[in-house]
């Protein structure tokens, strides 16, 4: 069954280094910063560069977790994306007579993974393109 990536630490951690980021450069351009010397500024500039190197860290755990995600299950938003009962696919089998072409476990699968509106406009095409399909497979 597809797995959605979790991402939600990575970003939640990303985000809050960003507002460090922000938080220190502007303490560093801060007027409070006046008169304290280059060994202030060394000092602001170290704690950015901690800052820098997580969110180096941040991008690369994003970067890590995308690299090994099939791409398949992002074109249906997140609300379609819903486990399918037995009972909903016969209230679609009853509403979309064209569902009839697959299989309750095919229409459950593909439901899970691209939305249950995708998996009837599949069901569509398939039934717009079968007389053409069957009628190339005759025997002449």
């Amino acid at each position: 069954m597809y797995q959605k990536p979790n991402l939600d630490e990575a970003l939640a951690n990303l985000r809050t280094n960003t507002a460090d980021w922000k938080t220190s450069l502007a303490q560093h351009t801060s007027d409070e910063r006046r008169g304290k010397g280059f060994a202030f500024d060394v000092q602001l500039l170290e704690e950015r560069d901690d800052i820098a190197a997580k969110i180096v860290e941040d991008f690369a755990k994003i970067d890590e977790v995308m690299s090994t995600h099939r791409g398949l299950g992002s074109a249906a938003p997140a609300s379609w994306r819903v486990d399918v009962t037995p009972e909903q696919i016969a209230n679609a089998k009853a509403h979309w007579p064209e569902l009839a072409i697959f299989d309750d476990k095919v229409i459950a699968n593909m439901a899970a993974v691209v939305g249950i509106r995708q998996v009837r406009y599949m069901a569509q095409v398939a039934v717009r393109n079968a007389p053409e399909y069957l009628k190339a497979r005759e025997p002449k």
